[in-house]
């Protein structure tokens, strides 16, 4: 289970992100009213708390189910899961086609620009599998963190975007949440005395898996090459 600093720097990585959010100029009369007008409206909660809990929950379940039949290959395991998806988004085709009096082709408007973005998401998908099954959907969040930090960088860098202040305390909180969860809880075992002494990396509970699996092999092989042959 988490401890408590963990747990505090989870909230505090939550913290981060939502003042990254905050805009430090004032909005315009009229998106200010639209902003008033939609905190008011009980619709745009509920959708707000779909948006949060649903890919939550989402995460933790893919977790689970690569976990699950953990000897079982992650590349066959990803083939049946985007396979589930695939037909549901056929589904949702076939629907949107058989409503519409003129539909597009199913290729219509693609370009070398939309199949490098094909390509990019189903290597995003392939390392999220990689990291349910072999990490844990906390290390995940913190790597898309760090890379929406990285992004930001670059679109400073190369398109001139400017870096709020909001930007600053956001990722100087996103870094302190990071150093305090992975440096506090269960930590490595080491004999050396200077590394106890300046605190050694720790793993996320959910990761203990990878620990039992290597266990079990271990003990699997020293029975193996114990074991007396039948003459």
């Amino acid at each position: 289970t988490f401890s408590i600093l963990q747990w505090e720097a989870l909230f505090l990585l939550l913290l981060g992100i939502t003042i990254n959010q905050l805009s430090c100029t004032a909005s315009s009369p009229a998106i200010a009213q639209l902003e008033a007008e939609s905190a008011k409206n009980p619709v745009a909660w509920v959708y707000t708390l779909a948006s949060c809990t649903i890919p939550a929950a989402a995460s933790v379940f893919n977790e689970y189910a690569l976990k699950k039949n953990f000897q079982t290959s992650v590349h066959l395991q990803n083939f049946f899961m985007y396979f589930y998806g695939l037909l549901f988004n056929l589904a949702g085709l076939l629907a949107t086609n058989l409503t519409t009096t003129n539909p597009a082709p199913i290729f219509s408007g693609y370009s070398r620009v939309t199949l490098i973005l094909v390509v990019n998401n189903a290597m995003q998908g392939i390392l999220s599998s990689l990291f349910f099954k072999f990490a844990d959907t906390i290390l995940k969040k913190y790597s898309s963190t760090v890379a929406t930090i990285l992004t930001a960088l670059m679109s400073a860098a190369l398109f001139g975007h400017s870096l709020s202040m909001h930007f600053a305390i956001g990722v100087s909180m996103v870094f302190v949440s990071m150093h305090q969860f992975f440096t506090t809880g269960k930590t490595i075992a080491t004999e050396d005395k200077a590394a106890a002494s300046r605190g050694t990396f720790s793993h996320s509970p959910s990761m203990d898996h990878l620990q039992l699996h290597n266990s079990g092999a271990t003990s699997a092989r020293h029975r193996t090459s114990g074991a007396i042959l039948p003459r």
